[in-house]
């Protein structure tokens, strides 16, 4: 899950890590879900964009050798580290889209049992958690990604972050849309942060991420146009790879 940086002449260089089926992937596309040329913007062009722009903002720093996920852990508090955050935390959210794809029809793999008593518990079935997947995303004003999450009470929940935010904490999860009409939830929200502040900023792990869906426009504008991120999730849907999916759960406690 995580990417690694290597060290070249003892500067930190991050890379885009090789994903299982990327060759076939980089001629054939994902069956499903992409097109070749689609998943090379996408995952190689994107991805390579990042890290790049990560190894100009940490070089020289501690953060030059740390992983992008370290990274964030090491930025996310910090006003001065927000364009080191950006790029770390876009790169640990692709490189998590990504890694739980696979071909539609390539994977007989489905939520293990102790994922969909959770997912049962939660949702009512697998088909509520998908039409509640896509209202979030449908209220997700501009780019963005959403997350289906395990929380720190060992509950399932849908987290939508705008921009390059991060379901890891709360405090950075940038799921409040300050450009529009602010809500009651919204204000209590608010309250949540103000806390955080007044404490520290000092807060465990907030949510462990199990699915990632990203609401990007590079991540869909080739092969679905511009009105295309819902028909985007639909097929994302059919190309999970639930085995990925299911090493994520914290919770791991048999029934």
């Amino acid at each position: 899950m995580f990417l690694k940086s290597v060290q070249r002449s003892a500067r930190g260089i991050h890379t885009v890590p090789k994903l299982a089926n990327q060759d076939a992937w980089l001629k054939n596309g994902i069956k499903g879900l992409y097109s070749a040329q689609g998943f090379k913007e996408s995952w190689v062009d994107y991805q390579q964009y990042l890290v790049d722009n990560l190894t100009m903002r940490t070089m020289g720093t501690l953060n030059e050798t740390r992983t992008p996920f370290e990274i964030i852990k090491a930025t996310y508090k910090n006003a001065s580290d927000t364009t080191t955050f950006h790029y770390a935390s876009q790169c640990f959210n692709n490189h998590l889209f990504f890694e739980q794809v696979a071909d539609s029809g390539a994977s007989d793999s489905a939520p293990s049992p102790n994922l969909e008593y959770i997912i049962n518990k939660s949702f009512g079935s697998l088909e509520n958690l998908k039409a509640d997947f896509e209202a979030e995303l449908t209220t997700l004003n501009g780019q963005g990604w959403v997350f289906l999450v395990e929380n720190n009470q060992k509950e399932l929940e849908i987290v939508s972050c705008i921009n390059e935010g991060t379901p890891y904490f709360h405090s950075r999860n940038q799921n409040l849309d300050l450009s529009s009409q602010i809500t009651i939830d919204d204000v209590t929200q608010l309250d949540i942060l103000s806390q955080f502040v007044k404490n520290g900023n000092k807060e465990p792990f907030n949510n462990v991420p199990l699915i990632c869906f990203n609401s990007w426009h590079y991540a869909y504008l080739h092969d679905y146009g511009v009105n295309g991120k819902v028909v985007f999730l639909q097929k994302f849907w059919d190309c999970l790879n639930w085995n990925v999916i299911n090493q994520r759960l914290f919770n791991q406690a048999s029934l």
